[in-house]
């Protein structure tokens, strides 16, 4: 089925580009980096109705409030990845976790290459910090971080030369030392090793690494880099499509083997549109604002991404043999909502339009789940899992608007005022954040995959009553349907039980901590919020070699705030604001909100956030620059 896309301007010009979704294809001709606004879907996905959602409840009670990992030993936690070994390799087999500031370097090495350096030591204990695994290292030796990280350095260079006389490894080592970097916040670093990498190696991929070297310049704070690199991937898009539709002329109709995906278009038109955001949104003053032909080309950008990802999932869907890539589609798609809600809250100033953007998002995630059952497709792990960090991400990001805590919070010295309707809706969407992470980080493994697919259809609209029964008639005509997936998967890499993975979402619930208690605050319970903001402030300050804010400390600790993600940055960061903002209702509590502001600040300018600047609004957190290496597994 061809799909058209109709450009228009005021001029008249037309261009197309077309979408071969039954094959995930994507075409697109004649576009070019002056004229992005004019980049416009012709057609559009129907969308499907919302689901009917639960009524608004109060702010949860004290004893639903704090996860399990909060009132648990963790060094349980760290025996179970240590005491067995096969869970351990599966662990380090395959990198990066799938999350939202991966640097997804390791998907090029082979598994070849995976088991070459994990034979040698040197480059095992690389493999493992990487995967998040500080193994036996004492968490209270003075300097121990640093040496780490020096010492891994130092291992990567000892494999490179051990491995001298083997090409594709010596050159592999430059990925490893990137991925390494990256890690650890040094993205400049990062970027001249995979340009070496690019000079030793004899295959590569260059638009997957062009991606990475894209987001490490993004992550960096060099937003004009970050946007040249996806303008010119766009421009050799262009070019190759021009070139593969030349050649289609000439070859039978059935020949696709040379197509592009449609992720590959949707991620660098994402990557323009967030990037030319992140120019405009960093160099303006508070009350400063983009002017709309601006503001036109960032939101077409990434609403034509959004259009083609929900338009290819929908024409996937109609093939049995596309099921995993309408999986795929459909994560992308739910990927490209959050973002576009994200751009649209803070273009237009409108918080409906962006709450909008988000619950299609969450009927997304409804609707894969209700197609999985349909097609019996069951979700592989990690990416059922990746579901439910989207849908935790988008019930924050309402929650976040409802509060008004989408603005510059640095200025603030109290709370916004908040209506009690607000607030209950507010208090529910954060308490459904709360709650997912929760699930993830107590039962990484989840349920089964048939009470998973239970659970999640309870929560599906009445209209999908039925798919109970369904599944159980499925169960019973195909009683091996889920040992099979089960020893399917046994093989697989299972992601869930990467301690990075753990670590991430860990940190990453420290937002939802906070926007609970904010409502709680709103509640007239002050002292119950600053309970929940102090188990925040732990979580965000969870993960491995990060930056570590106590006085008299090095910059790097075992355990901080995420020097390899900006999302944890700025998540970190806006809970000492939120928490100073409690702070300074209450007498002889001033020096405790000047030094949460002071930790605030230092993140801004030591930490993740350097290249961002202090105007950043949180909602940021919850972009996603997504590529093609996302979905390689």
């Amino acid at each position: 089925m061809i799909l058209y896309f109709k450009l228009s301007s005021k001029t008249c010009i037309h261009r197309r580009a077309i979408a071969l979704a039954s094959n995930a294809c994507f075409y697109c001709s004649n576009y070019t980096r002056r004229h992005p606004r004019d980049y416009r879907v012709h057609t559009f996905a129907s969308f499907l109705k919302p689901y009917a959602g639960s009524s608004i409840v109060p702010p949860l009670p004290v004893h639903h409030l704090l996860p399990k990992y909060e009132r648990e030993n963790r060094s349980l936690q760290s025996q179970e990845f240590s005491t067995d070994k096969n869970v351990q390799e599966k662990t380090q087999k395959l990198l990066p976790v799938l999350i939202p500031s991966s640097i997804p370097l390791s998907v090029l090495l082979s598994s070849t290459m995976i088991d070459s350096f994990r034979s040698l030591p040197e480059s095992r204990e690389v493999l493992d910090i990487i995967g998040g695994s500080l193994g036996s290292y004492n968490a209270n030796a003075l300097g121990e971080a640093g040496r780490i990280v020096k010492q891994a350095q130092t291992n990567v260079q000892r494999a490179r030369d051990i491995f001298q006389t083997l090409p594709d490894l010596h050159a592999a080592t430059h990925l490893l030392e990137a991925s390494l970097l990256s890690h650890t916040g040094k993205y400049e670093e990062a970027i001249d090793a995979i340009i070496r990498y690019q000079h030793f190696s004899r295959n590569q991929d260059h638009v997957s690494l062009q991606f990475v070297k894209a987001k490490l310049l993004f992550h960096s704070g060099k937003f004009s880099h970050a946007l040249s690199e996806y303008e010119d991937m766009l421009e050799f898009m262009e070019g190759e499509v021009e070139r593969q539709m030349k050649r289609k002329q000439n070859q039978s109709k059935k020949d696709g083997s040379d197509t592009l995906p449609v992720i590959n278009g949707a991620a660098a038109l994402t990557g323009v549109g967030l990037t030319k955001f992140m120019v405009h949104n960093t160099s303006l003053s508070e009350n400063d604002h983009i002017d709309n032909t601006t503001q036109r080309e960032i939101v077409d950008a990434i609403q034509t991404a959004t259009e083609m990802l929900l338009e290819s999932r929908k024409d996937a869907l109609g093939s049995a043999i596309h099921s995993g890539l309408a999986l795929d589609l459909g994560l992308a798609a739910a990927i490209s909502l959050t973002n576009f809600g994200v751009v649209n809250r803070l273009l237009s100033g409108k918080p409906n339009r962006a709450i909008n953007c988000w619950k299609q998002g969450l009927e997304v995630l409804d609707q894969i789940l209700h197609d999985s059952m349909n097609s019996a497709t069951i979700i592989p792990k990690y990416k059922f899992q990746c579901m439910e960090s989207l849908r935790a991400r988008l019930y924050c990001n309402i929650a976040c608007v409802l509060l008004q805590l989408d603005g510059r919070l640095q200025d603030r010295n109290e709370m916004p005022k908040i209506d009690e309707e607000t607030l209950k809706e507010a208090s529910e969407m954060a308490k459904k954040a709360l709650e997912i992470y929760d699930g993830m980080l107590n039962f990484p493994n989840g349920a089964s995959n048939e009470e998973s697919v239970r659970a999640d259809a309870d929560n599906l609209s009445l209209n999908y009553t039925d798919d109970s029964k369904e599944w159980d008639q499925l169960l019973k005509e195909n009683p091996n349907l889920l040992e099979e997936e089960d020893s399917v998967e046994a093989e697989e890499y299972d992601q869930t039980a990467c301690p990075l993975w753990l670590d991430y979402h860990r940190a990453e619930s420290a937002r939802a901590l906070g926007f609970v208690a904010c409502c709680y605050y709103h509640a007239g319970a002050a002292v119950t919020a600053e309970g929940l903001f102090q188990s925040a402030m732990d979580a965000s300050s969870s993960y491995p070699l990060g930056q570590c804010l106590k006085s008299g400390t090095n910059r790097i600790g075992l355990k901080g705030v995420s020097l390899s993600s900006p999302n944890l940055g700025l998540i970190a960061r806006d809970v000492r604001l939120e928490y100073a903002l409690l702070c300074d209702k209450w007498d002889k509590r001033k020096s405790d909100a000047d030094n949460l502001r002071y930790g605030a600040s230092r993140i801004e300018r030591e930490g993740a956030l350097m290249g961002f600047g202090g105007s950043v609004s949180g909602l940021i957190s919850s972009l996603w620059l997504f590529s093609p290496l996302d979905f390689e597994r």
